[in-house]
């Protein structure tokens, strides 16, 4: 582990001639904290080697996504996170790569922060700032953090819980390898710092291929509204509502949702997305990342009863699901009622699609802002649903009918919780939030979605991986239950 952590510091990308091309190249040199970061040009390169670093971890969207459903109860593809068995020695793998990865990119990040720390703000091109440069790596060290405390720390503890996450602020050396477990508490200030900063100082939305304060500002409001400690829930409504008003802002709702998908990485309704670029040359193009989106959903294609029910009985079904081909050369099977939206079709049939990630759309600021207003002001069951209602009423393709019907505080929960899982199902990890979060009938929903799976809130986060244990002279701390 050691060896991999310190090759990790020696790597970066430089420099890129377009927006396109800048995701797409390979590291041209090494990187030192000594001579990596020297002028603005420098700085762009460090910037945007961070980039390079994200497209290669292919670990870090639909694996994190689809296991996440899988420990809902929502999809059974991986029965270890069906069942939540995982532990320190026993995992298959992914865990460990995961971590691994987001380690890597938050490696690149720390490297470009310090390095445009040192200089001096007369180095950068007229029309760029040093703090808007910086807001957009921090924006990304921020995210990642999050995803390790999500994943990997007991991020529903209190805030003294020493469970927290390993929290790296250095390019990673010998001589600061051994770095311990900071508290929950620190964990959520070291990323609230960052996105905070982010959210004045990163660049205004224009595409979905790069960092923004508009991303960084969803992230934080999701953030508050997952955590849900006092005061929280009116801070991220006021953040919501910010977003929502900001009709300047280039991100907006895709109201065709089949162009959403379509488009996928350039769509305006997707605030951020690791963009893959044109692989063209390759075996397996584009496709041959996030076999989970490929094999998984080909060969596992039916969800779990409820969740199933209501995805085939959604109008917006025809849209997302479809009929596809095997994403293997050598198996020309079709299948019926696939899920068409996130489908990743093979070396055949979609070589080079638009595969993106969906870590924030647009639409998902209405369900936020439903569920806020439903927890911050529980007696006003209209006023509620009115930003689900305004978010259907948007969409051209399908046609979209308002829920109605909903009288009481427990039929709106469920009508949340139902409109989270139909719309972002499988995009990102909102709805295994929500079935932690919502509950019917006086039991979470994913006790109602997996009734013959015992186990406990240690299982709500994943263990750290054994090779990281093992690494530390001063042992570590694993989490509760997972050892």
């Amino acid at each position: 582990m050691k060896t991999r952590i310190i090759a990790m510091a020696l790597l970066a990308t430089v420099a890129f001639s377009s927006c396109d091309d800048f995701l797409t190249e390979t590291p041209k040199y090494a990187l030192t904290t000594d001579n990596a970061v020297r002028d603005y040009n420098s700085a762009d390169n460090a910037v945007t080697g961070i980039y390079g670093e994200y497209k290669n971890c292919s670990y870090l969207g639909g694996y994190i996504y689809a296991n996440l459903h899988c420990m809902a109860g929502m999809w059974n593809y991986s029965s270890m996170m069906f069942n939540m068995g995982y532990t320190q020695s026993a995992n298959d793998g992914i865990i460990s790569t995961i971590w691994r990865q987001l380690y890597s990119i938050i490696n690149v990040s720390n490297s470009a922060i310090q390095g445009i720390e040192k200089l001096d703000e007369t180095v950068f091109a007229e029309g760029v700032s040093k703090s808007e440069m910086l807001g957009e790596a921090r924006c990304f060290r921020g995210y990642l953090n999050l995803q390790l405390l999500w994943l990997f720390a007991r991020w529903f503890d209190k805030p003294d819980s020493p469970y927290g996450i390993i929290y790296r602020d250095q390019v990673a050396e010998l001589s600061n390898l051994q770095v311990g477990r900071i508290s929950v508490g620190e964990s959520y200030e070291k990323i609230l710092d960052d996105l905070k900063y982010a959210e004045q100082n990163a660049p205004e939305y224009s595409t979905a291929l790069r960092m923004n304060r508009q991303f960084a500002k969803a992230m934080h409001a999701k953030l508050l509204l997952v955590r849900g400690w006092d005061g929280d829930y009116a801070e991220a409504l006021k953040l919501v509502n910010e977003l929502l008003a900001d009709k300047s802002s280039k991100w907006k709702m895709e109201t065709d949702l089949s162009k959403l998908y379509e488009n996928g990485w350039n769509s305006a309704e997707n605030s951020f997305s690791r963009f893959l670029g044109d692989q063209t040359g390759s075996y397996n193009g584009i496709s041959g990342y996030e076999y989970v989106y490929s094999a998984g959903l080909f060969y596992y294609p039916e969800f779990t009863d409820q969740i199933q029910e209501w995805l085939n009985n959604d109008a917006r079904h025809d849209v997302i699901f479809g009929t596809a081909r095997s994403p293997e050369t050598w198996d020309t099977t079709k299948k019926e009622n696939i899920l068409t939206k996130l489908y990743h079709r093979g070396r055949v049939d979609g070589k080079n699609d638009m595969y993106a990630t969906y870590p924030m759309r647009y639409a998902e600021l209405y369900l936020m802002k439903a569920e806020l207003l439903a927890r911050t002001n529980p007696s006003d069951i209209q006023g509620a649903l009115a930003p689900i209602n305004e978010m259907r009423a948007k969409y051209s393709n399908p046609i979209m009918e308002p829920l109605s019907g909903i009288n009481t505080h427990a039929e709106l929960m469920d009508a949340l919780f139902k409109e989270y899982v139909v719309t972002l199902f499988l995009e990102n990890e909102t709805p295994w939030f929500a079935s932690i979060r919502f509950e019917h009938e006086g039991k979470l929903w994913i006790n109602i979605l997996k009734p013959d799976v015992n186990f406990s809130s240690n299982q709500y986060c994943w263990p750290i991986p054994e090779e990281e244990i093992k690494a530390h002279n001063d042992p570590i701390e694993q989490n509760p239950g997972l050892e």
